[in-house]
C-alpha cells in the first residue's frame, strides 16, 4: 500500500535518496507512488546526479573494492549498500574468494575490537558477537589497571606495587571472579599485556 503524506522524515530520505537512486527504487523506499516522488521531487528542485558524480563513485569504488566492505564503501560515499552493488555490477568487479575472507576478516576483527572497548568500559554492546568469556572480570581487571595495578601475562595475576593504594572492595570482586593479587618484584620476569 502507498501512503501519500509527506512527512519530514519521508522528505529528508527523499532529498538524500532521489538524486542518486532511481526514481522507481526511491517510491519503494519511501512507500510512495511514483508520481508522487516525481511530483515532490521537482517541487523541491531535485535533480539526478550527472554523470561526473557518477564516475567519481565509480572510480572510488574500483580503488576501494577489493580491501573494502560494501559498507564501508556506502558510508564513506554517502549512498545506500543497494547504490555500491549497482555500481560495482555496471563496472563487473568480482572478489576472490581469498579477497571475500580478507575484507570480511579485518571487518569482525575491527568489529571485535570495538565490541572489546565497549566492555571494559561498561557500555552495552552493539553487536550479537561474543567478544568475552566473563565480563565482569574484564570489568574489574580493566579498573584495577587504571588505578596502577600490574597485569600479568597471563591476564588473571595483577600486582600491585608500595605507590598505590590498594582497593580491597575491587580486590574481593577479583578473587570471586579468578584474579589473583601479589605484591610487584623487580626480580619477577613477566610481560605486560595490553590489557
Amino acid at each position: 500500500m502507498r501512503h501519500h503524506k509527506w512527512t519530514e522524515e519521508k522528505l529528508a530520505a527523499l532529498a538524500r535518496i532521489f538524486p542518486v537512486e532511481s526514481t522507481k527504487h526511491t517510491a519503494t523506499v519511501l512507500q510512495m507512488s511514483v508520481t508522487a516522488v516525481k511530483g515532490k521531487a521537482k517541487e523541491l528542485g531535485l535533480k539526478k546526479e550527472t554523470k561526473s558524480e557518477w564516475a567519481k563513485r565509480a572510480d572510488y569504488v574500483r580503488s576501494h573494492f577489493y580491501h573494502c566492505s560494501l559498507s564501508e564503501m556506502a558510508g564513506k560515499l554517502g549512498i545506500s549498500r543497494t547504490s555500491v552493488i549497482r555500481i560495482i555490477e555496471k563496472l563487473g568487479l568480482r572478489r576472490t574468494k581469498e579477497q571475500n575472507f580478507q575484507v570480511t576478516s579485518r571487518v569482525r576483527s575491527e568489529i571485535i575490537r570495538r565490541e572489546r572497548r565497549h566492555v571494559l568500559f561498561g557500555l552495552a554492546p552493539v553487536t550479537k558477537i561474543k567478544v568475552v568469556s566473563n565480563r565482569a572480570r574484564i570489568q574489574i581487571r580493566a579498573q584495577l589497571k587504571s588505578i596502577g595495578y600490574i597485569v600479568s601475562r597471563d591476564s588473571n595475576t595483577l600486582y600491585y606495587t608500595d605507590k598505590i593504594e590498594r582497593k580491597s572492595n575491587l580486590e574481593t570482586r577479583g578473587i570471586r571472579q579468578g584474579l589473583r593479587f601479589l605484591p610487584f618484584s623487580e626480580e619477577e620476569p613477566f610481560i605486560l599485556t595490553a590489557i
